[in-house]
């Protein structure tokens, strides 16, 4: 089976949704049925794209997704508000629509192991972001806003871009904790002689 039936739209009290290791391609629009849902994990099957319908899952604080085939995620993902928790590891990604930057709760987005060139310019708005993981990527660059990203304490950007520059703007994160880089990456001196116990830069 490639897909869920449709009939999945009449469970409207579910809260949990586990799914993982299946075979599917495609997702029903009547997923967008299931607003009491809270947590929906399709990860490790072959979802390619997702139904403009999952915007309508706004009370899900977890989602996960790796492992899959995504090449594109629908503008309406940006109104689940309430996601605190994103796996999009393992994809195919090559863009992320700006809408994303519209989840003000969420704190760990997973990103590795895709094709992304580019960050949304807004992703500062991000606020309540605690840990970032865009390595193993081709970017390019990176936002200057990815500075205004108060509360992360984890940075992975290694392997994410061979001619990658990180943004002087990171240096005023008071918060970051942890930045992993490799040996290619251009790291911005503040970064080098930033002297406070709780931040490491570790070389993968």
């Amino acid at each position: 089976m490639d897909s869920l039936p449709e009939e999945i739209g009449i469970y409207s009290e579910l809260r949990v949704l586990r799914l993982f290791r299946n075979r599917f391609v495609t997702l029903p629009e009547e997923i967008g049925n299931l607003k009491k849902l809270e947590i929906l994990v399709l990860s490790s099957n072959n979802l390619e794209k997702l139904p403009a319908s999952i915007g309508n899952l706004i009370n899900v604080n977890e989602l996960s997704l790796q492992y899959n085939n995504l090449r594109s995620l629908p503008a309406e993902i940006g109104k689940m508000k309430n996601i605190e928790l994103l796996r999009l590891n393992n994809n195919e990604l090559d863009s992320l629509p700006d809408e994303i930057c519209e989840l003000e709760n969420l704190k760990y987005l997973y990103l590795g192991r895709n094709n992304l060139r580019k960050l949304p310019d807004s992703i500062g708005k991000l606020k309540n972001l605690r840990i970032l993981d865009i390595g193993l990527n081709h970017l390019t660059e990176l936002p200057e806003s990815i500075g205004e990203l108060e509360n992360l304490t984890e940075l992975h950007v290694n392997s994410s871009g061979p001619l990658l520059d990180l943004p002087e703007s990171l240096c005023y994160l008071r918060s970051l904790e942890l930045v992993y880089v490799d040996p290619v990456i251009r790291v911005p001196n503040c970064m080098l002689t930033r002297r406070t116990g709780r931040f490491s830069l570790i070389v993968k």
